[in-house]
């Protein structure tokens, strides 16, 4: 499954901020922009997409202390 381009990137998170606000899906922190990570809910090695139903906003703490715990 092909990577997203920055452009595609950008336009995900402004359809998350719209849908959810600029939190992190876990901890509830308000994040910049500078500090928002996509978060897969599935990881897309294990059949994830990129589709926006998939996707949350995460602070990096809490998208890479997950380790695709769920």
């Amino acid at each position: 499954m092909a990577n997203m381009t920055p452009r595609t990137k950008r336009n995900k998170k402004e359809r998350l901020i719209a849908q959810y606000g600029p939190y992190c899906c876990y901890c509830r922190k308000h994040l910049t922009r500078e500090q928002m990570t996509i978060e897969h809910l599935l990881a897309k090695r294990d059949g994830g997409t990129n589709a926006i139903e998939n996707l949350r906003l995460a602070c990096y703490h809490c998208n890479h202390s997950r380790h695709n715990s769920i």
